[in-house]
């Protein structure tokens, strides 16, 4: 059986109760006797154990053999920077340890930010670590999410010194031969230089790219249309890199864009104004080849430990006890999520009929002087808006975001039965899903449009309005990932079986033989 608690370690110690025992229940407990291989080289590796008893071993490249003992983790850089393993992974001696695999973990830090905080690496004055991992997990998506970090290239503000410089200098030499100049005209060419400087840093921060191992996210301002708009895009969608520097100057500084193409017509995903964009290309298809190796790397090693259940195995590790009863795994479907429009456009719709109701109650005097009408007459007229406002209640409250089951779904009925409709996308076929935040009033209360980009031509499907949209992208992708592990345990149960009499047909053979 697991331990009732959580084993002590550096990397656990600012976890709360809580959090310790939802890390413990989504722990598996495994066990190989001496000689067993744990991992073999090319596979994924992409777990975190925590030796409990017994000695693992995994031999260097022309340096001496690591080791690990009792109470160290092993898989813990590999969590932040995943890629297949290059060496064997050996158990000394009869050991035990506790198995978390790297998406278990980071749907617990996406869906958690007390976890997520307390895992976070915290070092002292002299850069040792007390707590926490080594790195920092990437989330699913969102504005917490931890990777590499790109904005717009700085250097143009070098450039546009240049011309600044030789301005002021012309401006004061002119100022110099001339009386009818003003003395202080020189300054003119810095103030107008420092105004756009000013608005050049402005609009770079209000772009930002971000890349780790699981996917690519962009975030930009459209200062035309006043929209913020961000993108993301997981790697297994990616199908092709292109770079492009056009331009004398952008060849000079070594900037341009780098687009990340998907099977969506609209989903691109492009990098502007970034340097050394053949650099960040070739680092993007290295993650894609190294995301393909590791998906690779899994298949190969689910289909080694199912054969190795089968018996076809003499030394070799096995699960004594899984994840806790009541605790879903990774690849479990998750309840449905349900999403609303804002608030703030109810607010909005209701806001015209209630404005309306309230000139029959303030103005009764004045109707009454202008029109022949009793009292009880002109306030019965509020009934109108009121059903109005009724209405468009109603009309709010039956449009609604359902996400369950594999699918996207976007539900609408109008008051008294007109109209109804039922849109849905199956979340594995989604390539991007991008929020759009388009107007001061969606920037202002923090709502705007959720959109689905699927491949091919088909429909874009858009949750429109919906509060804080970057929440619901993240939550999105957070039941996509868990949607696409449940297919792939599916899958793998379905070739497990498929195996498991595969090995029964073959050791029938080497019987009757």
């Amino acid at each position: 059986m697991k331990p009732e608690n959580l084993p002590d370690h550096p990397a656990f110690f600012r976890l709360s109760d809580d959090d310790r025992k939802r890390i413990m229940a989504a722990s598996e407990l495994w066990e190989a006797p001496e000689g067993a291989r744990l991992f073999h080289p090319g596979d994924s590796g992409e777990e975190l154990l925590l030796l409990l008893e017994g000695r693992l071993e995994s031999p260097g490249n022309g340096v001496p053999p690591t080791r690990w003992l009792p109470g160290e983790l092993w898989g813990e850089e590999r969590l932040a920077n995943p890629h297949p393993l290059e060496s064997v992974l050996t158990a000394l001696e009869p050991s035990r340890w506790l198995r978390w695999p790297r998406q278990t973990l980071v749907s617990l830090i996406s869906s958690t930010s007390s976890l997520r905080n307390s895992l976070s690496p915290l070092y002292d004055n002299r850069g040792r670590l007390i707590s926490g991992l080594t790195r920092e997990l990437p989330a699913v998506t969102g504005k917490k999410t931890r990777s590499k970090r790109i904005r717009p290239s700085a250097r143009p503000a070098l450039i546009g010194l240049i011309p600044a410089v030789i301005g002021g200098i012309a401006l004061y030499f002119a100022a110099s031969v001339s009386e009818n100049l003003p003395e202080l005209l020189p300054l003119a060419s810095p103030a107008i230089y420092t105004g756009w400087l000013l608005i050049f840093f402005l609009k770079r921060s209000m772009a930002e790219y971000s890349i780790n191992a699981d996917s690519i996210t962009s975030k930009s301002f459209d200062w035309t249309r006043f929209a913020v708009e961000s993108r993301h895009v997981p790697l297994d969608r990616i199908q092709g890199v292109e770079t492009e520097i056009s331009g004398l100057i952008r060849r000079i500084l070594k900037t341009g864009t780098v687009v990340v193409k998907t099977s969506a017509l609209d989903g691109e995903l492009i990098l502007r104004d970034v340097n050394n964009p053949a650099s960040l290309g070739l680092e993007i298809k290295k993650l894609q080849k190294s995301g393909s190796e590791r998906s690779t790397g899994r298949d190969r090693e689910a289909m080694r430990r199912t054969l190795e259940e089968s018996g076809l195995g003499v030394s070799v590790p096995r699960m004594l006890c899984g994840v806790e009863t009541g605790q879903k795994p990774v690849g479990h479907r998750t309840d449905e999520i349900r999403f609303r429009k804002s608030l703030a456009v109810l607010v909005g719709k209701l806001l015209l009929p209630l404005l309306v109701g309230l000139i029959p109650v303030l103005g009764v005097d004045v109707i009454a002087g202008l029109l022949p009408l009793p009292g009880a007459l002109i306030y019965s007229l509020t009934i109108v808006p009121i059903l109005w406002a009724l209405y468009r209640f109603e009309d709010w409250r039956n449009d609604n975001y359902l996400v369950s089951g594999g699918y996207a779904v976007d539900l609408y009925r109008k008051p008294l039965g007109l109209k109804e409709s039922r849109r849905q996308v199956e979340l594995a076929s989604v390539q991007n899903i991008r929020t759009e935040q388009k107007g001061l009033l969606p920037f202002l209360f923090r709502y705007g449009d959720v959109i689905l980009v699927t491949a091919g031509g088909a429909a874009d499907t858009v949750f429109e309005h919906v509060s804080r949209p970057w929440m619901v992208q993240e939550a999105l992708f957070r039941y996509r990932e868990e949607d696409l592990r449940r297919r792939e345990v599916a899958a793998r149960n379905q070739r497990k079986d498929d195996l498991t009499r595969f090995a029964e047909a073959l050791d029938q053979i080497h019987g009757s033989t």
